[in-house]
């Protein structure tokens, strides 16, 4: 696979229209013409265009092969695979999309036979700016069997174009200027694809402007907006996962986390008959995630830990660096399998049918502020009496696992606290905020505490009675004082949290 970004604006022409002359901008190079087929698959329902993915077998060209794209913050991320013998996709590229098509059958919607005249636009050094396509387009829709036919001229950044989004629209500009002077007006259209079915955009809507919520807005508006956004989470990163794409195993189980926090903080608006099993369903996801995500953080302390402390200790960390990448290179492989199971892609409809339409309780149509200030309330004291019991252990093995439900407790509530306070369901301010912050203050320490029992369990494993246990004591010494620092800053972050009481 290789991977691009494309960025691009495209223009409507009529029949008439002439290229206009580049050269003021840049070195203009004329390319061959080229003709291009090009085949659009999606499933019945459409998965992929609802959430603005392409895929596409495409022939002829200098990009001939397998391509998705997918949404990015500029443009968008083209990926590409050749075309195999048996012209099947690849693997790797329905792993890319297995989170949204799930277990339903890909088919073709669309045929496109394109006529592309290229000019190429290079600076004096003959690095490539931008290229200019004029395509003539013929598509057929493959479910009605509508024929379009149009003409569109398309400009794209090449890897030569300038550095900074500004400077990279400086130059789209000013190539824009020249065509709109031409005769060109902007697309109506997003894309090829969405032409050829007769749409402006690839899903089909026109009006995707975010719904204005604020604290008077119904519980249930305002927590469907936070859910919808996890979901949707849930799918996006889940391709990186299987790609073992850095931090996303820990991503995905955050987001599986946030889900279970939210149902079970706000029973009040979510019927519990609905949404209890789904988070059993999501636990067992997450277990399964959670054995990939401790060893990921096992191999990265090892890591940290001799890169911290010398090349005396050289030894020691091939030793723990190769243990330890294997388990998690296995660890990794069972979760990876447990997101092609039946299950999980089960899971992931059901969730989104939730979404679209959520088994409501009570209290739904209340005011969100009559809502959330009481659940969150109910989960801080919740926390709160966690750490009193904590205190109060008859045994240092008795306060470790105390403190292991402080820390989930304290988790919950960061994220039923953020789940209001950021993005589109952002309707509660600073106070929750700062409420947020001192909740993620509590989990982190207990979390980093955690992370150094298990490091100092897996030292004390390794070591035995070798020539390296003395190497091995050290970074146990040194796991042991971190653990120790954290336990003397955890009433302090207590003590904040407490005050929001």
């Amino acid at each position: 696979m290789t991977t691009q970004t494309e960025i691009e604006r495209k223009y409507d022409v009529d029949e008439k229209a002439v290229l206009p002359d580049l050269t003021g901008i840049a070195v203009v190079q004329l390319e061959e013409e080229v003709q291009l087929e090009a085949e659009y698959f999606d499933t019945e329902s459409g998965d992929l265009a609802k959430n603005r993915i392409v895929l596409r077998r495409r022939r002829g060209g200098k990009d001939e092969g397998w391509h998705v794209k997918l949404p990015a913050a500029e443009g968008r991320t083209e990926l590409h695979w050749p075309i195999s013998d048996d012209d099947a996709p690849p693997t790797g590229l329905l792993d890319r999309v297995r989170s949204r098509i799930r277990g339903r059958e890909l088919t073709v919607i669309a045929r496109l036979h394109t006529r592309r005249s290229l000019v190429t636009l290079v600076t004096d050094d003959g690095s490539a700016l931008a290229e200019i396509a004029d395509d003539t387009v013929s598509a057929t829709d493959a479910t009605t069997g509508i024929l379009r036919l149009w003409r569109e001229w398309e400009v794209e950044l090449l890897d030569g174009a300038p550095g900074t989004e500004r400077e990279r629209t400086a130059l789209l500009d000013s190539v824009g200027e020249k065509l709109l002077d031409a005769g060109a007006v902007p697309s109506s259209s997003a894309s090829k694809l969405a032409t050829a079915l007769g749409r402006t955009t690839l899903d089909g809507r026109t009006d995707d402007a975010p719904r204005e919520l604020d604290r008077t807005s119904p519980a249930a508006a305002v927590l469907l907006a936070a859910l919808g956004g996890l979901v949707d989470d849930l799918a996006r990163i889940d391709p990186l996962v299987r790609d073992d794409e850095p931090d996303s195993v820990h991503q995905l189980r955050t987001r599986i986390r946030r889900l279970r926090s939210l149902f079970a903080s706000y029973p009040t608006v979510f019927d519990r008959r609905v949404t209890d099993p789904l988070r059993d369903r999501l636990q067992e996801i997450g277990s399964a995630l959670g054995e990939a995500r401790d060893a990921e953080v096992m191999r990265d302390r090892a890591r940290s830990l001799v890169d911290d402390h010398g090349p005396l200790l050289r030894d020691v960390a091939e030793r723990l660096g190769g243990t330890l990448t294997e388990e998690y290179g296995s660890a990794h492989s069972r979760a990876v399998a447990q997101l092609s199971s039946p299950e999980w892609l089960g899971l992931l409809d059901d969730l989104d049918a939730f979404v679209a339409r959520p088994a409501l309780a009570g209290n739904a149509m209340d005011p969100a502020s009559d809502v959330v200030p009481p659940a969150l309330e109910k989960d801080l004291r919740r926390v709160l009496k966690r750490a009193k019991a904590a205190r109060h252990a008859d045994t240092d093995e008795g306060q470790i696992l105390l403190l292991h439900e402080v820390r989930k407790a304290a988790k919950r509530l960061r994220y039923a606290a953020e789940a209001v306070s950021q993005g589109d369901a952002a309707v509660f301010g600073k106070r929750t905020v700062k409420l947020a912050s001192a909740a993620e203050a509590v989990h982190d320490l207990l979390g980093e505490h955690r992370d150094s029992l298990l490091m100092q369990r897996h030292l004390r494993e390794s070591a035995g009675a070798g020539a390296h246990a003395f190497d091995y004591g050290v970074l146990h010494e040194v796991e042991r004082h971190g653990a120790t620092l954290c336990l003397a800053d955890y009433p302090a972050a207590l003590r904040e949290l407490r005050s929001f009481r």
